[in-house]
């Protein structure tokens, strides 16, 4: 078993490196593979706080802010002020960011549909489906 672990390791963290090289190449310095996560996610709830950032990424939050002020910087996203709390600041995607976003989304699903072209259509399905399957084994976590 503990090779079959080590196998595993090994092949997610390259796959994992060859994917975000790839896509990185493509979009040149405009993303990182973390800011499209937080891209994403903000797109997603709308309004967010740093904190959910932080705690979603599992990082400090004051890795967030600086990650949040390069997107801001480049004009991706911008902060607001919460209105319940005026002290709270959230933050929301701007129509650069969702346009950046779109893009990266587009790349790294030509890149992984690439890959998957050269497997079958029931190999796709049965690593998806085992993917899925430790993913829902993963606490605190699952598809949304």
């Amino acid at each position: 078993m503990d090779l079959l672990v080590h196998r595993f390791q090994l092949v997610y963290a390259k796959l994992k490196r060859c994917l975000e090289s790839e896509i990185m190449r493509e979009m040149g310095a405009q993303i990182t593979p973390p800011q499209m996560f937080m891209l994403n996610y903000i797109n997603k709830e709308k309004l967010c706080r740093l904190t959910q950032l932080a705690d979603k990424m599992e990082v400090k939050p004051s890795a967030v802010t600086v990650m949040i002020d390069r997107l801001e910087k480049s004009g991706y996203v911008t902060r607001v002020h919460d209105t319940v709390d005026r002290r709270s600041i959230l933050v929301k995607i701007t129509p650069a960011g969702m346009d950046i976003l779109a893009r990266a989304t587009a790349v790294r699903n030509r890149i992984i549909g690439h890959y998957l072209s050269r497997l079958e259509t029931e190999e796709i399905e049965e690593v998806t489906a085992l993917l899925e399957k430790m993913l829902n084994i993963a606490p605190g976590d699952s598809l949304e």
